[in-house]
């Protein structure tokens, strides 16, 4: 009985199978499946004449699979030996020739049909000793006049211990068809052995002609184990052909496939982006060479049993680079679908090969899934080399244009620095031959003109140097939590400068509720900057804003302007290294055509994009995007923002205590009561001491303590605020001796803030000290006209930040000293006609009245070391002390004028007060003689001394000529130098400035009097 399976198989029952209805015509090969006969432990040779009987011992197993549970008694090895048999009954034919093709089998067997040895691989045997293994496939024909053709298979098996037995069907047919399959089968695997050799030869030949690239290397050499593969596998053509034993044949097996694994690796890797994980692939390799060595001396009974880590070896790369191809097409590499469709292909082949060769599914030898995978690497290579080509032809015009266009650089650059340079010359020539030596105004106007045509040199240079570093990709990005509304102040503020002279209105349109980006601080400074320059230069007329927005996790920045605008065509070459617009419309531009091309790719650098909308005469909009902070995104062992405010001020206690050993940062505890916290947040000073009080802005909190580590120290009182707007309100509060200013902070930059500073108080009353992440002459040019004293670039050195506040504050302080000093020289500086006419009211008082004389000399004296008292350089003295010389003044004066002046005290003579010494008596001298006196008549004189909550008012009011407007601003200032009385009360003014913050207020008006108010805190 035959049972049919599918066709081309038939199926046994029982080691019995029933072929007399087969017709060779229409199936002239067939597959042998089924239950066949198996003798473990017995080697039989059946003859014709007990071709039907059934021998002991038999068991009853499928063919094909393995034998482990058959010869191993339960044990699961399968090494051992027995017999394989099947019945076929036929019909009786002497002129039928038949044909039996015997699949590899582990790893020795012979094949006996009707008792007679027709063929076999290896010899089975009993023993290890006796038997020689030999897995090679072979056929065998025979012919029979008898109806039972009896197939007995020998096996033997000592050397594979992962496969055994007969693992693939057997074919059955007619010679001619066994031979026609078997030679289509070899000439399909030499046909593609040799297309393989012919992609191995040019792939050398391109080599030595000069390409040199590794991968063409590997692709040979992964060409050349491809092709040893074929040989030694499926119908193992190399041992078939040639004397190779088995033991030779495994080792190619495994030496063969690993090559493919290995070579594959290294040839795609060189066609792949530096993919991290591609790092490894050099100890892979060591690995594997390794491993090689070991297959090379190990004997294959040995290497069988490492069976599994040579599939682990092997199907590494296979499990890897597609990935990385998918990974290398999201990226948009050119051309590696086609690495990725070969890689496929051979993991196909792969896995067919694995399948067929443990018997899963009849498989013969499939060449497309091979001939697919070098195909397409071919296709790779010749498709780049048409794009290598095509970019050689493209890049041989660029360079052609190239060097165009450097002649018309170089031309341009030196146009520019030329014009500078002879601009530079020719003034200082002037300068050099100017006779006018003592035309102090000309001479400055030139050396400002000098300075500024340097900056210029200086800015071109610049540019220069930043394109280059680009090209080069040597600028590296140092990405913070950023917000877009300080940086945008503080340019707003160093490119201010530039529209003076110009209807040109700046505006700032950023919203305070946007949420932090992830930028480079310096770079996005720099973009920001360039364009801003770039539409002040194009813009004469209107307005530049700045507007911004955050959108699909990017915040947009857009700089819009009212300029002269773009055409259609320049839009197009704008961002191109050295293009300067239309030379019609902006004929009176300079520079080099830089500051678009470095902002672009700064901004690409930010993951962002830079576009431009303009049409002519309607203004220009350039729009960029840049990354929006984000949380999340921070590493899982980033520390929180409390730890690096610990850390930073470790860091910065450690520093000062390496300096100076004796003492160390010590910060007030977050939760000490701080008096003046209940009005001005982060306000921490101790007023006990006289040390020098510093105010710190910065609205990073991170900074501030940075800040107060490295200078609280016991030598500073401090005071950190996080905004200008605090820091002003703060401005009275105190007597500051120094500023120190972050440059980029949201709503008021340090820029505006200096210049606030600067309004009221002279460079040495208050210097300022800029914190700023940028050095460029740019910004340092900013800071120096907004009023600064010194800048100090982040990060801050903590050595370099102490010395340059050290350095400040002793300016403030010598300067407060130097105007105490010059209030008691003033006032020992008593004038000639002052001390003659006191001697002369004495001289007559002595003819006259005795009693008045003697009173009026003690007073006098009184007055004299009043005024040479030593005290008067102090900060303060007791109001009481101060009065006394008011009163001793007061008294010289009536004494000699009698009824023309007339005194009016409202003074609560318990008031405790610390006021300025030389502070009232300026202003009673003042109003005595350039007011009451002023008068034939004379006039009156009230000193009020008020109390209130906080502070004490001290007015003095007369009622004599007064002054006009111009006089009060002239009274106050230092245009009077030449004159004392001037001078001191311009003296008095800045003492109680710099002690209260606020100075003299004056009420006057020609004929009216004056009134002169003063307040002094408790």
């Amino acid at each position: 009985m035959m049972l049919q399976a599918s066709p081309g198989h038939v199926l046994a029952v029982g080691g019995q199978l029933d072929l007399r209805g087969w017709d060779p015509a229409s199936r002239p090969t067939l597959s042998l499946y089924g239950q066949w006969e198996l003798y473990p432990y017995q080697l039989l040779t059946v003859g014709p004449e007990n071709a039907g009987a059934q021998n002991e011992g038999a068991e009853i197993v499928n063919v094909p699979g393995l034998w482990r549970a058959h010869v191993s008694n339960g044990k699961g090895s399968p090494f051992g030996y027995g017999s394989y048999r099947l019945r076929i009954q036929v019909e009786p034919d002497s002129t039928r020739s038949y044909s039996i093709r015997v699949p590899v089998i582990s790893t020795s067997s012979a094949l006996f049909v009707n008792g007679q040895l027709l063929a076999q691989s290896g010899r089975p045997a009993e023993t290890r000793e006796t038997y020689t293994a030999g897995a090679v496939p072979y056929s065998a024909s025979f012919t029979t006049d008898r109806n039972v053709i009896d197939i007995v298979f020998q096996v033997a098996n000592y050397d594979d211990s992962f496969i055994s037995g007969i693992r693939q069907s057997v074919q059955f047919g007619t010679e001619a068809a066994i031979d026609r399959s078997y030679w289509f089968s070899v000439g399909t695997q030499l046909s593609v052995c040799l297309i393989l050799l012919m992609h191995a030869v040019y792939s050398l030949i391109l080599y030595a002609w000069g390409a040199r690239q590794k991968a063409l290397l590997y692709f040979s050499a992964l060409t050349i184990c491809a092709i040893v593969t074929i040989l030694i596998d499926d119908d193992r053509i190399l041992p078939a052909w040639f004397p190779v034993s088995f033991e030779w044949t495994l080792k190619l097996y495994y030496l063969s496939f690993l090559g493919v694994a290995v070579f594959l690796l290294h040839y795609v890797k060189q066609l792949l982006p530096p993919f991290p994980i591609l790092r490894a692939a050099g100890s892979y390799s060591i690995l594997c060479g390794l491993y090689a060595l070991l297959v090379l001396f190990l004997p294959g009974r040995t290497l069988s049993h490492g069976y599994l880590l040579h599939i682990a070896f092997v199907a590494i790369p296979f499990f890897v680079l597609p990935v990385l191809l998918v990974l290398a097409i999201r990226r948009g590499v050119p051309d590696i679908v086609y690495l990725a469709l070969g890689a496929t292909a051979i993991n196909l082949n792969l896995v067919w090969g694995i399948i067929k060769n443990v018997g899963s599914v009849e498989l013969g030898y499939y060449p497309f899934d091979m001939l697919a995978a070098f195909t397409v690497f071919a296709l790779y290579w010749f498709k780049r080399y048409f794009r290598i080509s095509a970019q050689t032809a493209k890049q041989a015009e660029q360079l052609q244009a190239a060097d165009k266009l450097k002649d018309e650089f170089l031309m341009n650059t030196s146009h520019e620095l030329r014009n500078p340079l002879h601009s530079i010359l020719n003034i200082a020539q002037t300068v050099l031959e100017s006779n006018a030596r003592y035309e102090t105004e000309r001479i400055d106007t030139n050396m400002k003109l000098l300075i500024d045509v340097g900056k210029r040199m200086s800015y071109m240079l610049n540019d220069l140097t930043d394109l280059t570093r680009l090209k080069e990709n040597r600028i590296r990005l140092h990405p913070v939590r950023l917000r877009v509304q300080t940086v945008a102040s503080g340019v707003l503020d160093m490119v201010r400068f530039m529209t003076e002279g110009k209807p040109v209105r700046l505006v700032n349109n950023v919203p305070n509720s946007l949420p932090p980006v992830l930028a480079d601080e310096n770079r996005l400074i720099q973009i920001l900057f360039n364009l801003l320059h770039n539409a002040v230069k194009f813009t004469n007329v209107g307005q530049i804003r700045i507007d911004a927005w955050a959108q699909d996790g990017k915040m947009h920045i857009r700089i819009s302007d009212t300029g002269i605008g773009i055409d259609k065509g320049m839009q197009k070459r704008i961002f191109t290294a050295y293009e300067q617009g239309d030379a019609d419309a902006s004929s009176s531009i300079t520079g080099l055509g830089l500051g678009l091309t470095i902002s672009r790719r700064l901004v690409e650098l930010h993951a962002g994009t830079l576009t431009v909308e303009s049409a002519p005469n309607r203004g220009s909009a350039f729009t960029f995007s840049i990354p929006l902070f984000d949380p999340s995104g921070l590493p899982a062992d980033r520390p929180s923002a409390q730890e690096v405010v610990s850390v930073v001020t470790e860091t910065a206690a450690t520093a000062a205590t390496a300096d100076d050993p004796e003492s160390a940062v010590q910060l007030k505890p977050a939760d000490e009561p701080n008096p003046a916290e209940a009005h001005f947040p982060g306000f921490s000073i101790d007023a006990a001491e006289d040390r020098p009080r510093i105010l710190a802005i910065d609205d990073d909190p991170v900074n501030l303590h940075v800040l107060a580590g490295v200078l609280s120290r016991g030598r500073y009182d401090i005071a950190t605020v996080t905004s200008g707007p605090k820091a002003l309100a703060l401005l009275d509060s105190n007597v500051w001796d120094l500023i120190i200013t972050d440059v980029m902070m949201p709503g008021m930059s340090g820029y505006e803030v200096a210049r606030i500073v600067r309004s009221r108080f002279s460079h040495s009353e208050l210097p300022i000290l800029l914190l700023t992440a940028r050095s460029r002459p740019e910004d340092i040019e900013a800071g120096f006209r907004s009023g600064a004293n010194d800048y100090i670039t982040k990060p801050v050195d903590a050595l370099e930040l102490r010395s340059r506040v050290r350095a400040l504050t002793e300016v403030t302080r010598t300067a407060r000293e130097r105007i105490r000093m010059e209030a008691a020289w003033l006032q020992a500086q008593i004038q000639p006609h002052f001390l003659f006419n006191t001697l002369n009211s004495v001289a007559a008082l002595s003819e006259i009245d005795t009693g008045r004389m003697q009173t009026l000399l003690v007073v006098f004296g009184n007055y004299l070391r009043a005024s040479f008292d030593f005290r008067n350089s102090d900060r303060v003295v007791p109001l009481h002390k101060e009065l006394e010389l008011v009163r001793a003044y007061l008294f010289i004066e009536k004494e000699r004028f009698e009824s023309r002046i007339q005194v009016v005290w409202e003074v609560n003579e318990n008031l405790v007060l610390q006021v300025p010494p030389l502070s009232i008596q300026p202003l009673v001298e003042n109003a005595v003689r350039h007011g009451v006196l002023k008068r034939a008549r004379g006039g009156t004189v009230q000193i009020r001394v008020a109390e209130e909550t906080d502070y004490a008012e001290i007015t003095v009011q007369d009622d004599g000529i007064g002054m006009d407007e111009q006089t009060m601003s002239a009274l106050l200032s230092q245009v009077q130098a030449g004159s004392r009385n001037g001078v001191g009360l311009a003296n008095t003014n800045r003492r109680l400035m710099q002690l209260y913050g606020e100075g003299l207020r004056i009420e006057s008006a020609a004929d009216q009097g004056t009134v002169v108010t003063f307040r002094v805190k408790k």
